[in-house]
């Protein structure tokens, strides 16, 4: 059971949190407690790393929402990446045009989709589009061009979005960084509106994701949950996080695997 402190301590950054900064009187009088009992409980936070001691009180540390290095994101999680890709492989047919984003989960599935014998591939990954030229040469390739960034190894932005206007697909695959009650999320904008564009090109659409995504922050909206008609994800998943995936009207996937590390690491203060 946490101590009264702890559960001061919780409080109090959560009202630094939600003001940007908040002075010890002020949280003195709130809290009921001496002006040095204020003083330890903020020299702790700041020694967590939650908030930063200014002068009269402390301010709220932004977190960090940057995603982990593509290369870093490529070596995490592969069991898990590989049984998600198999299973997402089942709902492709012979025949498909498939849109794949640029996330790593869905590059593991580029092998197993390509076995199902789909006729076309259209992505923004320059990984996946030079896997699928090396092995797949009778598959109709697709890029979609744009600004590449080397952190995603891929093309972003509007430019790419425009690329994908024109363009049809019958199932579209992609994963994402966030996931959460109102949708799923990403960090960078300029990710978010491409692999928004990417969800729109499929007539069907199908997220593939590992469930530390719930843990994880993302500020640009990407999709709501139930534009999806396929949900792939791993087993470990929470009462609340199975209930709220079922209710989307989705066809949900559930996949026997270890329980997944998170690459994007959640601020401790939005747990």
């Amino acid at each position: 059971m946490a101590s009264q402190a702890e559960i001061r301590r919780a409080d109090i950054l959560d009202t630094v949190r939600h003001s940007g900064h908040a002075r010890v009187d002020e949280l003195a009088e709130r809290f009921d407690v001496s002006v040095m009992t204020i003083h330890r409980d903020l020299d702790f936070l700041a020694e967590e790393g939650q908030i930063e001691r200014v002068r009269g009180g402390a301010k709220f540390i932004e977190p960090d929402f940057s995603e982990t290095n593509v290369e870093t994101r490529r070596e995490t999680n592969v069991d898990v990446k590989k049984k998600l890709a198999s299973y997402v492989a089942t709902l492709v047919s012979t025949g498909d045009i498939v849109a794949l984003d640029d996330s790593t989960t869905v590059e593991y599935c580029v092998p197993d989709v390509l076995s199902a014998g789909p006729v076309g591939i259209i992505t923004h990954s320059l990984k996946v589009l030079n896997v699928v030229s090396a092995h797949a040469p009778e598959v109709a390739l697709t890029g979609a061009g744009g600004r590449y960034c080397v952190e995603t190894d891929s093309f972003l932005g509007q430019a790419t979005c425009n690329a994908v206007e024109r363009l049809n697909a019958t199932v579209s695959i992609v994963s994402t960084t966030c996931i959460n009650a109102a949708g799923i999320y990403h960090p960078d904008e300029d990710a978010a509106i491409t692999k928004s564009a990417f969800v729109r090109l499929g007539t069907r659409k199908i997220l593939v994701s590992d469930s530390s995504k719930f843990d994880n922050v993302g500020m640009h909206f990407v999709a709501r949950l139930s534009e999806f008609d396929d949900i792939v994800m791993d087993n470990n998943l929470d009462d609340d996080e199975r209930e709220l995936l079922e209710k989307t009207g989705a066809r949900l996937h559930l996949v026997d695997t270890a329980q997944p590390t998170p690459t994007l690491q959640p601020p401790a203060v939005l747990k």
